[in-house]
């Protein structure tokens, strides 16, 4: 079939002079360019491809979404002699072979940073190839921003949900309970009068049995507590502040209790990190909830560690919270946040719930990683202020970087190791 354009184009090329030829070409490999240039600023991917895969054409943000760097030649090589992700690659090979089903596909890529991928096809003729008549077409977009935003969307109705069931229940529970816990006070404090005057056996069971009553009254209101502490809205009250040294504070307070339990700390910190924006009293509740739960897991392993870090990455920076206790299975990590699911036998499963919204209420992340018998890492990811920028300067700031960056090839000086030990 006849390509009307280019038989006009080659008829006036034919009769053209050599000035006239230039001026072709030259307009062409404007047209050319700006083409280019277009694609390249797509936000979605583009492969042009043959039914066999071979690539004809490809923008850079194909490369981009699918996790691998532009390679600088391409043209003629097939797809699959790139690391594509298996997912993509059984989703193209399906559409080769079954041209009806177009998409869109939606697949969430492997890596430790959740991503979701749209992936769609369509075929063309293009007669202008002698050597094929059907060219495919595969569109790559990233939606990660949406799934996110959805997933924000979801848990903000369903804590508003909760928020309102919260204070009902607080209505219904608390004001009798108060009033349980006053008596039941009053109770244990008559029956300490009594037994200081009776040294029976049946004295001594009902002070027990007072003492257990105030016990369980106080743990119901702390499950009350902080069950409302889970769902309450709460806006952090920000303040700019260097977060390594929080960090280190929250150690400082809890180094004692680990050491008792004979596990050591490792600490490992990136003095690069900007100052940054979050509520200090909040933050220490995350992280000490994070690192009881650690300490916990640590029950009865040889060598206990809990591992601590910080990093900065490009637009944002990480607390990492690593320990080499039991692990959590697969099914239980599915639900690992979810409120009231515990594994403790005295938990009320309400800790993670807490720390996911302190966490998104900075507009964070939270990453949780675990292998049954290897241990745990929960990773918090926190967005800066603006794009963080390394200095030189900054980091030769101290004698001690300084003689580091000296031994260091590319420049940039290794994060501040140090190990907290306990001596039995």
């Amino acid at each position: 079939m006849s390509n009307p354009v280019s038989e006009k184009f080659i008829k006036k090329i034919t009769k053209a002079d050599e000035q006239q030829t230039e001026v072709l070409f030259s307009t062409l490999l404007r047209e050319r360019h700006f083409l280019t240039i277009v694609i390249n600023i797509l936000a979605d991917g583009l492969f042009v491809l043959r039914a066999n895969q071979e690539i004809l054409l490809a923008n850079n943000a194909v490369w981009s979404h699918l996790g691998l760097t532009a390679p600088q030649k391409y043209i003629g090589r097939r797809l699959t002699d790139f690391p594509i992700p298996d997912a993509v690659a059984k989703l193209l090979s399906r559409f080769v072979l079954n041209k009806a089903e177009e998409g869109p596909f939606e697949l969430e890529m492997p890596g430790e940073a959740q991503r979701w991928l749209q992936i769609s096809f369509r075929t063309f003729e293009f007669h202008s190839d002698p050597s094929t008549s059907e060219l495919i077409l595969m569109v790559v977009r990233d939606v990660t921003a949406w799934y996110r935003a959805e997933e924000q969307r979801r848990r903000a109705e369903y804590w508003k949900q909760m928020a309102t069931f919260a204070a009902g229940l607080a209505h219904e529970i608390k004001n009798p309970l108060n009033s349980l816990q006053i008596h039941a006070q009053l109770l244990q404090r008559a029956l300490r009068q009594k037994a200081k005057r009776s040294r029976s056996l049946d004295m001594q069971r009902q002070l027990q049995s007072s003492d257990i009553i105030v016990e369980e009254i106080e743990r119901l209101g702390r499950v009350v507590n902080e069950f409302l502490a889970a769902v309450r809205p709460s806006r952090p009250m920000l303040q700019r502040a260097n977060i390594n040294y929080h960090v280190e504070r929250v150690l400082q307070t809890f180094q004692p209790e680990a050491e008792a339990r004979g596990v050591r700390l490792v600490t490992s910190f990136d003095y690069e990190i900007p100052p940054v924006d979050f509520d200090p009293n909040q933050m220490t509740q995350v992280l000490l909830n994070l690192l009881k739960n650690a300490l916990e897991a640590l029950t009865g392993v040889e060598d206990p560690i809990i591992e601590v870090s910080t990093e900065l990455q490009d637009d944002h920076y990480r607390i990492r919270i690593r320990d080499n206790g039991h692990g959590i299975s697969p099914d239980d990590l599915s639900r690992i946040q979810e409120p009231f699911f515990t594994t403790k036998a005295t938990g009320t499963g309400l800790g993670l719930a807490i720390v996911s919204r302190i966490v998104e209420e900075h507009g964070g992340r939270i990453l949780i990683e675990s292998h049954v018998g290897k241990g745990t890492s929960v990773v918090l990811q926190f967005p800066l202020a603006q794009r963080a920028v390394r200095m030189l300067e900054e980091a030769v700031s101290s004698p001690a970087l300084a003689t580091s960056l000296a031994t260091v090839p590319n420049g940039r000086p290794p994060a501040d190791t140090t190990e907290i030990t306990h001596e039995s």
